[in-house]
């Protein structure tokens, strides 16, 4: 018998799916990229957690040529991983010392683009609207 997932990670493959893939995806097809090593899904499972995920604005339906629909994330996993950090932060009820504790486990590279992004300087591969923003 395979393993079930947790609360959650059936979504989390989801998104991953999307995000591992350059083009819209109809919901037979993120099935078939999900592990089967915890369990294929039934199709309207993934039916489910694609519109769960669409009214949570994780992910875009699109319609698609034919009938049916095509699914592609709202936004790049960076923006996804970004909007998670920020809730966490503000959510804290220490920010500062839930900020400084985060910072001192960042490894060196990290350290170094952190840097880099704070600079007023171009940050390679930072999105121009999400530096602008953080000066206000």
């Amino acid at each position: 018998m395979a393993a079930r997932r947790t609360r959650g990670a059936l979504e989390a493959a989801v998104l991953r799916a999307l995000w591992d893939t350059d083009r819209p995806l109809t919901a037979r097809d993120v099935r078939e990229l999900l592990d089967p090593g915890t369990g294929t899904p039934a199709l309207t499972t993934v039916l489910t957690v694609l519109e769960r995920l669409r009214t949570k604005g994780r992910v875009r339906r699109l319609p698609r040529s034919g009938g049916g629909h095509l699914f592609a994330p709202a936004q790049p996993e960076s923006g996804h991983v970004a909007e998670a950090m920020m809730s966490a932060l503000l959510a804290a009820s220490d920010r500062d010392a839930a900020l400084l504790r985060f910072t001192g486990r960042l490894d060196d590279r990290d350290v170094e683009l952190l840097r880099r992004a704070l600079d007023p300087g171009d940050v390679p591969g930072a999105d121009p609207d999400d530096l602008a923003g953080r000066q206000g």
